[in-house]
């Protein structure tokens, strides 16, 4: 009788006190079934669940408004969207996917082949991730250097931008909220015209 050997599928926990991993371990990670993908911050596992509409309707005109303030201005950088992400390894891994973000070129050549920051990270608000947005997630991008953060709610029309600020060695977000028919100040993006409703 032949006698075939059992392979021990290891179970995903979700509790650092149970296991943390290592950005290897996490790329070995079989993907979830439901559209959700997972995300890592400093070895805990977080799912973030698929987005809903209009979410890829107000990406799609970032895109489109960003690309002709790029292009218009000698092309600064680079435009990413999923599945381009953020990652670093320090004891353990960190790996977050923006729904969008902007690396300039002086960014991209000193990070070389490696990704571990953007200049401009824009992520969509919706019911399931809001929470995970505002806090976790985008404090993660300020200890990641990222300079400036748009939170775009869907659900109050409003877009909060972040610029990241210091204190000594305190880092904090300095916040601004814009709404209904304002323009969008960015600190980055010097002379981008965007206004909110355009959004929505």
């Amino acid at each position: 009788m032949q006698v075939l050997d059992t392979i021990q599928v290891q179970p995903i926990t979700f509790s650092p006190l149970l296991k943390k991993y290592t950005l290897e371990e996490f790329w070995e990670l079989p993907e979830p079934d439901d559209r959700s993908h997972f995300e890592l911050i400093e070895g805990v596992l977080y799912t973030v669940p698929p987005p809903n509409e209009p979410h890829g309707k107000i990406v799609a005109y970032l895109t489109e408004s960003l690309i002709l303030y790029n292009v218009n201005n000698g092309k600064l950088g680079t435009i990413y969207h999923p599945r381009e992400s953020i990652y670093v390894e320090f004891e353990y891994g960190t790996y977050l996917e923006p729904d969008m973000m902007f690396v300039s070129n002086e960014l991209e050549k000193q990070m070389k082949t490696k990704r571990t920051s953007a200049d401009v990270v824009f992520e969509v608000l919706s019911d399931r991730t809001a929470n995970y947005d505002l806090t976790t997630k985008a404090d993660t991008y300020l200890a990641l250097g990222v300079k400036e953060l748009w939170l775009i709610d869907m659900d109050n029309k409003t877009i909060e931008v972040r610029n990241a600020d210091s204190q000594g060695e305190i880092l904090s977000w300095h916040k601004r909220v814009f709404k209904h028919d304002e323009e969008v100040e960015s600190k980055v993006f010097i002379g981008w015209n965007l206004v909110v409703s355009d959004l929505f």
